[in-house]
């Protein structure tokens, strides 16, 4: 059983597996979870696109920080959107927080699990090549907030193992 006052949270890019692996995580740990995408949507009454196209992104990064800060009391696994730390609000707020993973796998896996999601409002339209200039934008602020990386092109179970002996665990 993993033993920790501080939230675990998943941060990558965009397809990286940060929802999959949450929920995994917290059906098998028996910890709260959240994605912080689906709770914006909720409490915004909004998808995450029709933020972006009435508001903006930046807009959208501040909401990101708002619900961030709430979620971080409330639940115990949390999964961010790929852009987080866009935010420098909230690159600041996951640079403090103790148990952050960076999922990452090859461009081209996450480029192949999301090229057709209609939900993602940073990949709609991209090329591969674009989203890799993306991906590399993001790469060093990933790495800045977390304690560990691990590569999310392994199975779930081979994860939620790797994560188990990183983390404090009974």
């Amino acid at each position: 059983m993993i033993k920790s006052k501080a939230p675990i949270i998943f941060v990558g890019f965009m397809g990286t597996g940060k929802t999959t692996i949450g929920r995994y995580l917290s059906d098998l740990q028996n910890l709260s979870y959240v994605d912080l995408d689906e709770y914006i949507e909720r409490n915004e009454n909004k998808s995450i696109p029709d933020i972006f196209q009435e508001h903006g992104e930046q807009k959208f990064r501040d909401l990101e920080f708002k619900y961030l800060k709430e979620c971080l009391n409330t639940f115990e696994i949390i999964s961010t959107g790929g852009g987080i730390i866009e935010n420098k609000d909230s690159l600041k707020l996951l640079k403090n927080e103790k148990n952050v993973i960076w999922l990452d796998c090859d461009i081209n896996v996450i480029y192949r699990r999301i090229v057709s999601d209609p939900h993602r409002p940073n990949a709609k339209d991209k090329s591969l090549e674009q989203l890799n200039t993306l991906y590399c934008s993001r790469v060093s602020r990933y790495n800045e907030t977390a304690f560990m990386k691990v590569n999310s092109a392994l199975t779930v179970s081979e994860i939620y193992e790797k994560i188990l002996q990183n983390l404090f665990c009974d």
